[in-house]
């Protein structure tokens, strides 16, 4: 029989923890409708703790543990011994009573087997909290880091929109003075109409990202403001811990289904010794009215394996292992594909924030600056300036989402290679 890797120590670990903290019992925010409550840590590890102590998923996987470990301890229990009495004949001179026990006798290890797979089950139900684990806190990563690019999207548009404002002004007073035109005006209106649109539509999308954050801590009726962060932060190489080899062999999918082909060959095991028959052993005592007066009753009971073999559940199981153990390398592959697309997106957008910082940002600013100096000497018209400041809030707009995605990403590695750091 193949036997399974020793299970990683992050398995029993994280269960320790999410006992110290309690995560069994009663969640330690409660939301009352009539009430405001407010969340004093909004760091992202403040969001993390919130979300380990209110998730209901974790709470389920954790009843789902103890459900499958009272599987495997009933299925290895003996069975209960048989008592039976009665009178074969009752009534006159010949009148029996008798007394019986019997008990069944488990043969070619059964039990054992029985047990052996329930615990592989308890080992998947282990490895499923640890999965729902990492999937919530990928989950909490990627909602905190859309709500902190939403509100610099926000402050971004809110600064173009005070500019507007002021280009508006400013040329309504060189009009009303006879220096401006009425196209001029007009162009300046329709960009700060367009840039508050674009403000109001930030802000919608800011607070939807919020109520998902809320919803993904498990504290969907709570109103979250603004979060605390660094964007701009330095993550660690993901992609270089991604290319390690064998990273994903302690992954919790992967182990479940090494877990699952164990499992399988364990029944199958366990249907090839069902034809050995259990043996049922009697005894007992008779007492009757005529001579002998006490009897006493032996018997051995047992099926004979003459038609049913258990051939067909034999053959089913046999099929069960090797659709397990193909189902290893389909798992692994899988997760190696997603793996690999995160890798793509997060090296796409750490370049592109490369890119950004170091060449397109600077030469926007730089643009801005000589433009207004122009319109001070009266070199440029309003529509140069205009341009410029489109220019600077698009490389701002863009490095704010390559920012976003590098971190969505680095989230989604992190989930995938099981880390606990982050960043």
């Amino acid at each position: 029989m193949h036997h399974l890797p020793v299970r990683s120590r992050w398995v029993h670990g994280v269960l320790l923890f999410m006992a110290s903290i309690g995560i069994a019992q009663e969640s330690i925010v409660s939301v009352d409708p009539d009430e405001t409550t407010t969340i004093g840590d909004t760091t992202l590890e403040g969001f993390t703790r919130l979300a380990e102590s209110n998730s209901p998923a974790l709470r389920q996987a954790l009843a789902d543990i103890e459900v499958s470990r009272g599987k495997a301890l009933q299925v290895g229990l003996y069975p209960n011994p048989f008592v039976s009495g009665g009178s074969p004949q009752w009534g006159g001179s010949e009148s029996q009573y008798y007394g019986q026990l019997s008990q069944e006798i488990v043969t070619k290890g059964k039990l054992r087997l029985n047990r052996a797979a329930a615990t592989r089950e308890v080992t998947q139900a282990e490895l499923r909290f640890v999965r729902t684990r990492f999937n919530l806190l990928t989950a909490v990563r990627r909602d905190f880091f859309a709500t902190l690019a939403g509100q610099r999207r926000v402050e971004i548009l809110s600064n173009l929109v005070d500019v507007a404002k002021q280009s508006e002004e400013s040329v309504g007073k060189l009009q009303r003075g006879g220096e401006g035109s009425r196209a001029d005006l007009l162009l300046i209106e329709i960009e700060r109409q367009k840039a508050e649109v674009a403000l109001e539509n930030a802000q919608a999308m800011l607070d939807a990202t919020r109520r998902q954050l809320a919803a993904t801590v498990g504290i969907p009726e709570t109103p979250i403001g603004n979060v605390t962060g660094e964007l701009e932060a330095t993550t660690s190489d993901f992609a270089t811990v991604a290319r390690s080899s064998g990273v994903l062999d302690s992954h919790a999918f992967v182990q479940i289904a090494r877990t699952e082909a164990d499992r399988a060959r364990i029944l199958l095991r366990r249907a090839q010794v069902e034809p050995h028959p259990n043996i049922t052993l009697s005894g007992g005592y008779m007492q009757q009215t005529t001579f002998p007066n006490n009897i006493g009753l032996v018997s051995i009971e047992m099926p004979i394996p003459v038609w049913n073999r258990n051939q067909g559940n034999i053959r089913s199981a046999r099929g069960a292992v090797s659709s397990a153990t193909e189902n290893v390398q389909r798992t692994y592959n899988e997760l190696a594909g997603q793996l690999a697309m995160a890798v793509g997106r997060y090296e796409a957008a750490v370049q592109q924030t490369v890119r950004f910082e170091q060449a397109i940002i600077p030469k926007a600013r730089e643009s801005l600056e000589i433009t207004r100096k122009g319109i001070a000497g009266g070199q440029f018209g309003f529509l140069t300036l205009l341009q410029a400041q489109r220019s600077i809030v698009e490389a701002d707009l863009g490095y704010v989402n390559a920012q976003e995605v590098r971190w969505i990403s680095a989230a989604e590695i992190a989930g995938l290679l099981q880390l606990e750091a982050f960043p």
